[in-house]
């Protein structure tokens, strides 16, 4: 059978994960992209969900309050750091 040059592009940390996991599972990149080829058509499709990611109860939570106007406002960006971390932060400095 005759083969063919499949080149892709990504990011340097990606390929390095990547490149890492394949190793302890005892594969080649090259085999596991074809793996994946493989599995693409045997499925019809790709072979696992794609969905966005969507934001916590507590993200969605508050954006229905600021959608309602029931967000709070700060006089300052220094203000409003001192009111997240009051009793939190002992000082920033040290």
């Amino acid at each position: 059978m005759k083969t063919e040059m499949l080149t892709t592009r990504i990011d340097h940390d990606t390929k390095l994960a990547f490149t890492h996991i394949c190793d302890e599972v005892g594969l080649s990149p090259s085999q596991a992209l074809k793996l994946f080829a493989r599995a693409v058509i045997n499925y019809g499709g790709i072979p696992f969900e794609l969905k966005a990611k969507q934001p916590n109860v507590m993200t969605v939570t508050a954006i229905q309050e600021l959608s309602q106007g029931l967000g709070e406002k700060s006089e300052s960006v220094t203000s409003l750091i001192s009111e997240l971390t009051d009793g939190k932060v002992v000082s920033v400095n040290s």
